[in-house]
């Protein structure tokens, strides 16, 4: 707005612009902003706010201009049951005569603007015949008709959604989308949406992000805030971040809107039938958004909103203090986490796809991974890195390189990896390699890299061993793992099994052995082939860790039963608990809302514990396991043996012989006699009995153990080399 001003009065409000009868709400607060400037230095004029019955309630009087624009702004909040303000600038100042005075963009908004989530129903926008419409309970939503798994775009326009979606205020947003992964899960968890606003070309590659993977992803609780990846599953309606994850996608950057286009067209397009989308969000960039907040369209926040965890179990951990760790995985926003559990496993956040979204290192985003890792560190925690190589959740780009390019960048990424975190204690260095499960071979979508590996080589599995080499090589300290599931519930892959891990055991190249646990494997299975598998692993001499264990309903359909999941637990923890070889299980998620297999939690999100961890907790209590009766007769005589193996890397077996009830210790000392951990403290029957000691956090070096019971004190020494 120009005013020219000829002549001045001494009434200020003599000559005014008003903005008036603008709508207000009881006890809101307002911020008043507007930018001025005059065609000569010394210009004057009044910024004021007021009622129509009481007055004025905020004023900047004078405002002196000079010849640049400059912002000027104020605060006030609604009182007094008023429902409409007025704006005047007073312009009638000596001062302004023969001046010009200019005036732009003037807002008074209340203390939310723009902070609401820009929501889109799926349905609004104009549907592509290759979607249809449905409605489960009061949700409308979008699905796929048909499957188009293997393409890079959508390729035809039936198959996109365009909308015209209208901003309240201009900056930079995230996208994000409410969506349902069908009972496919990994088969039914991909869709695309356009790199950018306007509409895209439907059969180039280039204007589109492809989403996949998230089957595992999102969040579900409504106190989550929906910013790292999430651990939700599937078969239930949850919150994803497009933007701040990749998702086996290459993500836009952050959605930019300006003031003078607050309506932009976005589109979507599918991929995978079984996919159901409910709506789309757009939030500031600068904000979080709670599930809550999404859902009901209220204002995001500048910091992250902390669940109330004051109900929460405050420990001691489960396994503290014992030769087996019981571990999880960890939510990023989950404080409470070291109250429970002795070892930590990062879910999404340790996979390449979620760090690297582009190709460009420099912006690699580890942010997510930084504060798990520093977490661990931070609460004494055992921490396992997962995983390195895997053929899901890798980044979109690396399949279009050529293999020399591949390498380089598998490379460095194991060596970042190795620098940023040198305190890595485990790392699962292949993930699920067995054919059929996720090796990076191109196939069903997983990444293609497996060549650039050394395929598969002469030994058939030369891609695996040279993936461990770069471990051993970036990860001197960390104790290598191969990962896979589906292994000890069926003879034939544990066969295939020991083929890799005696091939990589060879090399000492190996320190251990991961198995995952999750229901569909264990929920079925015979406990006699479960504990014959486990035999067959333990006897290559490295140890066996149970990763990724959960169980719940068998299916994880229908409403969580509390008395199936107890059982199943009943059934199948003892097995691998009080089993010699394994020295560690780790549980895939524990908390109500935060599982990827939704029947499958511990813990009620008020912090209550299903019955099946309270008869996990008591029974860990009863049987902390490291030692175990090993022969029936009684022996003759009290014994201690020489540990074994010896030197070790980070465990050895220590055994002796109880010849009669009595109090027992078993203690480890370093070079100066000071004692450095308790192994056994307790009453034991006769019996010969196996320890095992883990050495993780201690230095490599020579050490003493000490068995003490009644008038039998022996000494032996063992030797820890990393």
């Amino acid at each position: 707005m120009k005013v020219s001003i000829n002549g001045a009065t001494t009434t200020q409000w003599d000559i005014q612009a008003v903005a008036d009868s603008l709508p207000v709400e009881q006890g809101t607060t307002y911020y008043y902003s507007v930018w001025a400037k005059a065609q000569k230095s010394g210009a004057q004029v009044n910024f004021t706010v007021g009622y129509y019955s009481t007055g004025e309630i905020q004023a900047i009087r004078p405002a002196t201009l000079t010849t640049e624009w400059k912002k000027f702004t104020m605060q006030l909040t609604v009182n007094d049951n008023q429902s409409y303000i007025r704006a005047p600038i007073h312009f009638s100042y000596t001062a302004n005569t023969n001046n010009v005075v200019y005036i732009d963009n003037l807002q008074i908004i209340d203390e939310n603007f723009g902070k609401t989530p820009v929501i889109a129903e799926a349905e609004s926008g104009t549907v592509g015949s290759g979607f249809s419409v449905l409605q489960s309970d009061d949700i409308t939503f979008v699905t796929a008709n048909t499957n188009h798994e293997g393409l890079t775009s959508p390729g035809d326009s039936s198959r996109v959604i365009t909308y015209n979606v209208t901003f309240q205020d201009s900056g930079y947003y995230n996208l994000f989308a409410r969506l349902r992964v069908g009972s496919g899960t990994f088969n039914d968890d991909s869709f695309f949406y356009a790199k950018g606003f306007g509409e895209k070309n439907d059969t180039a590659s280039t204007d589109w992000v492809f989403i996949n993977g998230l089957a595992n992803v999102g969040f579900s609780d409504s106190a989550h805030v929906v910013d790292g990846m999430g651990t939700a599953g599937s078969q239930i309606w949850k919150w994803v971040n497009l933007t701040n994850n990749s998702y086996s996608g290459s993500p836009v950057d952050s959605f930019y809107v300006s003031l003078d286009s607050l309506t932009k067209t976005f589109q979507i397009g599918s991929r995978e039938d079984g996919l159901d989308i409910d709506k789309l969000a757009f939030g500031k960039s600068n904000l979080y958004f709670t599930v809550n907040a999404l859902d009901n369209e209220l204002p995001g926040s500048l910091t992250p909103e902390i669940p109330d965890s004051s109900n929460f179990y405050q420990g001691p951990q489960l396994a503290e203090g014992l030769p087996k760790f019981l571990g999880n995985v960890k939510d990023i926003y989950d404080n409470n986490f070291a109250n429970y559990w002795n070892q930590l496993t990062p879910g999404n956040e340790g996979k390449w796809g979620s760090v690297a979204n582009t190709s460009d290192t420099s912006t690699w985003n580890w942010s997510a991974l930084n504060a798990l890792y520093n977490y661990s560190r931070e609460h004494n925690l055992i921490y396992k890195h997962h995983t390195l190589i895997w053929g899901a959740q890798q980044p979109s780009w690396i399949s279009g390189l050529d293999s020399t390019a591949q390498y380089n960048y598998i490379e460095t990424w194991i060596r970042m990896v190795g620098e940023r975190y040198p305190e890595i204690d485990m790392v699962d260095v292949v993930n699920e390699p067995l054919a059929g499960h996720n090796p990076p071979d191109g196939l069903n979508g997983r990444a293609n890299y497996k060549k650039a590996l050394g395929g598969s080589g002469a030994t058939g599995w030369d891609w695996v061993i040279k993936s461990f080499e770069l471990a051993r090589q970036y990860l001197p300290d960390a104790e290598l793992l191969l990962n896979d599931y589906g292994i000890i519930n069926d003879n034939s892959s544990t066969y295939l099994y020991l083929q890799i891990i005696n091939l990589l055991k060879d090399r000492n190249l190996i320190d251990g052995i991961g198995v995952q646990g999750h229901r569909f494997e264990f929920e079925s299975a015979s406990t006699t082939t479960l504990k014959y598998n486990l035999d067959r692993l333990a006897a290559t001499g490295l140890p066996v860790y149970i990763s990724e264990m959960d169980l719940g309903n068998y299916n994880d359909s229908g409403t969580p039963h509390d008395a199936t999941q107890l059982q199943l637990y009943q059934k199948i923890f003892p097995v691998l608990w009080q089993h010699p070889g394994v020295q560690g299980i780790t549980l895939w998620g524990y908390i109500e809302g935060q599982m990827w297999q939704p029947t499958c939690y511990l813990v009620h999100t008020d912090g209550t514990w299903r019955p099946a961890l309270d008869w996990l907790a008591q029974y860990i209590k009863e049987n902390p396991t490291g030692t175990e009766e090993v022969v029936n007769t009684i022996p003759s005589e009290f014994k201690l043996e020489q540990n074994f193996p010896n030197p070790f890397n980070p465990t050895t077996n220590i055994s002796y012989s109880v010849a009669a009830p009595i109090m027992v210790t078993l203690k480890v000392y370093d070079v100066l006699g000071r004692e450095i951990k308790t192994l056994v403290n307790n009453l034991q029957s006769p019996g010969n009995y196996t320890i095992t000691f883990d050495a993780r956090g201690l230095s490599s070096g020579v050490y003493f153990y000490r068995l003490s019971a009644g008038d039998f004190n022996v000494s032996k020494k063992l030797m820890l080399l990393k």
